[in-house]
């Protein structure tokens, strides 16, 4: 009284044991990738910081430049209008 049919079984069996091989694989593999991936976006980040320092070093070197400019201009000015006002 056999109802199941052995081959049939081993077959399905073998079937099932060579798709979770086949699973594990791209499992291990997409694991590698993320990890890959998570690598370049941490070097990417600090990358990014760096860069960020840079520019708000350059950025408040430029605003120095710029207010000694504005200082400058209006010391100018001023001398420029009082000479012109006192010979008049």
């Amino acid at each position: 009284m056999n109802r199941y049919n052995k081959e049939g079984v081993d077959n399905y069996r073998d079937c099932v044991r060579s798709r979770l091989e086949e699973l594990t694989v791209n499992q291990a593999s997409q694991s590698s990738d993320i990890i890959h991936i998570r690598e370049s976006v941490d070097r990417l980040e600090v990358l990014v910081k760096e860069q960020n320092g840079r520019i708000r070093k350059n950025e408040n070197l430029l605003s120095a430049v710029t207010g000694i400019g504005a200082m400058l201009s209006l010391i100018f000015g001023s001398a420029l209008t009082w000479l012109f006002n006192t010979k008049g």
